[in-house]
């Protein structure tokens, strides 16, 4: 599936929401706890998250582990 432009907004999002609890490098958040607040905070929508956290996968800021997602070093220094 293409990248679109707004997909970096999407996954910088994403990373507002690790930032935001006060996530650092190596911690982890519960998957349906970002996608919660994504949604709560109108960041976007489902599809919009979906295509965020692929970015940021991609991108290598956030790794996702048995429904955990992981921010990484390089993640922590794109917030």
């Amino acid at each position: 599936m293409a990248t679109l432009p707004a997909d970096e907004d999407y996954a910088k999002s994403v990373l507002s929401i690790f930032h935001a609890n006060q996530i650092r490098p190596g911690e982890t958040l519960r998957a349906g706890q970002v996608k919660i607040e994504f949604l709560t905070r109108n960041m976007g929508r489902q599809p919009d998250y979906e295509a965020g956290l692929d970015y940021a996968i991609d991108r290598h800021w956030l790794r996702l582990d048995l429904n955990m997602i992981r921010l990484t070093d390089s993640g922590f220094a794109e917030q």
